[in-house]
């Protein structure tokens, strides 16, 4: 009788659940949890967008100045009580108490010249932007925040291996919106081992991979991440190595490299689709066609 009893109960504490979610009287679900703590506190739960079991785990790194590296509370890059983004990138751990991934990182940035851009390069980290947890708004698969600093809202969602954002500028006096792709990114400290990057300016297609050893993947030798970046559009691009910006330049390699493209002066949106693979350029590529099709952002999301 008591067994009886407990189960009517149960089940109609599953239908008062039930009637709560469908009149709406639930509080939304809060994607920040996990996000906090501190040292052996912290639960190093990425922020940001994924599917079910996907491959790509899309959200920003964050620090609480402007050139600290991802330690201890920020070993799946996000921590809640950080007030700089350093960086977009595409593969994070997921409550490990170990830091790893991190890789293929992507920025958006309003500069002034060359110089000032020369400038937000030559540091690490020199281009992040401050942002505030009220401008956030994180559901599953989509992920949103305005970087102060650089006046630009970012939205971000993701297929299983492809990641997809999308970059609304405001209108502002600066003259160059810049588009920061970071190759040889990754969360560990000098986890980069080798990193290689290639612009195709015909098909506004960009291609590289990096070798990293994380704090796990180093046991067994390391990983390489590959990836196809493909732009709607753009109207100049580059490279960089070491600090320096190569202009017009389409390949560089090393561990303190990437590339960059500029935006038409009166364009303030743009879209970027990112594929990513563990086995080679190729794959890469195939994962961003196929789960993508180059449909628009919310479509995809």
């Amino acid at each position: 009788m008591k067994a009886y009893t407990n189960m009517i109960k149960l089940w109609g504490v599953l239908l008062l659940f039930i009637s709560r979610v469908t009149a709406g009287k639930f509080p939304p679900l809060d994607l920040h949890i996990g996000t906090g703590g501190e040292f052996l506190g912290a639960a190093n739960l990425p922020l940001g967008a994924q599917t079910l079991y996907g491959t790509v785990r899309l959200g920003p790194g964050t620090s609480n100045s402007e050139d600290t590296p991802a330690v201890i509370n920020r070993y799946a890059g996000y921590h809640y009580y950080d007030n700089y983004i350093n960086m977009f990138s595409h593969t994070h751990v997921l409550g490990a108490g170990i830091v790893g991934y991190g890789n293929v990182g992507i920025f958006p940035v309003q500069v002034n010249n060359d110089n000032d851009l020369q400038h937000v390069i030559a540091n690490k980290h020199g281009y992040c932007s401050t942002f505030e947890h009220k401008s956030e708004i994180v559901e599953p698969g989509y992920y949103q925040v305005y970087l102060d600093t650089h006046k630009t809202k970012v939205e971000l969602t993701a297929t299983e291996q492809v990641g997809i954002h999308r970059y609304s500028f405001d209108d502002f006096n600066e003259k160059h919106r810049v588009v920061l792709i970071d190759s040889s990114y990754a969360l560990p400290p000098y986890g980069c081992q080798q990193s290689h990057v290639n612009i195709n300016s015909t098909s506004n297609e960009i291609t590289g991979s990096i070798f990293f050893k994380g704090f796990l993947s180093r046991s067994f030798g390391g990983v390489t991440t590959y990836f196809v970046i493909i732009f709607t559009n753009w109207t100049d691009f580059g490279v960089w190595t070491e600090g320096r910006l190569l202009q017009g330049e389409t390949t560089a390699d090393g561990c303190s490299s990437g590339a960059y493209v500029k935006l038409p002066a009166n364009q303030q949106q743009v879209t970027i689709y990112v594929g990513i693979s563990f086995v080679s350029i190729e794959q890469a590529r195939d994962n961003l066609e196929i789960q993508t099709k180059l449909e628009s952002f919310d479509s995809i999301r």
